[in-house]
């Protein structure tokens, strides 16, 4: 394997892509996948299965390719939510509580209710499944981050609390790692609850706010450094990264999203050298 590129958005498959990339190649990962039952953002398998147990093997097929290509000292985050069975776009709302992403999922077919872990209401804690699996492949959980929005899309339901907030996992593959907590104790981002709103970038409403992973950058890899977003979407990252003098690799299967993340990095070039 050749090292890859730095400081590109490559578009394709994450999976077939990160499988050729070389061992221990990366010093940070920070990335949010699609949702399962959630958005529709083009051609994309992951997200879209019919069984919740489905989609979390398809991502632990994900982790383990991270596994590989991160460093030793490296850290992975990883941000994700959760959905309650039998709901399309994280809800079955009607009127002012009907979100835009139930029109995505109309004819996606999810499987049938067993009366246990598969039935309407369950809310169906992906994220810790997920991150159970990863440990017995050897990762370790560092923190379980919560992301509290001070703006969260509504998802309405008279029988429960409303949801603010998601997880953003913070893995490592070794008990040394790079993490500079002076500096977070100096960002006020030492705790594990983060609260940042949501910032959507033009056409891509889920996007990362550069405010919410620029401390987690900035915190856990050091100026040089390699980054990787696999599901790249607007291109954040790579905005953040050449910032703070990071080098990165964004991966987006979307062709739309990858020109606007090509376009944007761009227009950050031009802004730098007026």
């Amino acid at each position: 394997m050749t090292n890859p590129e730095l400081d590109q958005i490559i578009c394709g498959d994450s999976l077939e892509i990160i499988k050729d990339f070389p061992d221990e190649f990366f010093n940070l990962i920070i990335t949010s996948p699609p949702y399962f039952g959630a958005r529709c953002y083009g051609d994309e398998t992951l997200g879209r299965e019919a069984n919740p147990k489905d989609y979390i093997d398809h991502l632990f097929e994900f982790t383990k390719e991270f596994k590989r290509i991160l460093k030793k000292d490296g850290s992975f985050y990883l941000n994700i939510g959760d959905i309650y069975f039998g709901s399309k776009g994280f809800s079955r709302n009607k009127g002012k509580y009907k979100r835009k992403t139930d029109e995505h999922y109309k004819e996606h077919k999810i499987v049938k209710e067993d009366g246990k872990y598969l039935q309407h209401k369950q809310l169906l804690l992906l994220p810790p499944r997920l991150a159970i699996k990863m440990q017995e492949d050897g990762w370790v959980v560092r923190n379980q981050n919560l992301w509290e929005k001070p703006n969260p899309n509504p998802s309405f339901s008279p029988d429960r609390r409303m949801p603010v907030y998601e997880y953003f996992y913070h893995f490592v593959k070794s008990k040394k790692y790079y993490f500079d907590f002076k500096l977070a104790k100096n960002l006020n981002h030492h705790r594990d609850i983060i609260k940042c709103g949501i910032e959507s970038f033009r056409e891509h409403q889920a996007s990362f706010s550069e405010q919410l992973i620029a401390p987690f950058i900035e915190t856990t890899s050091k100026e040089g450094d390699v980054v990787l977003d696999p599901f790249g979407g607007s291109g954040t990252v790579g905005i953040v990264c050449r910032r703070m003098n990071r080098r990165f690799i964004c991966i987006e299967l979307n062709e739309k999203y990858c020109e606007l993340a090509r376009k944007r990095l761009e227009e950050n070039n031009m802004e730098w050298m007026k």
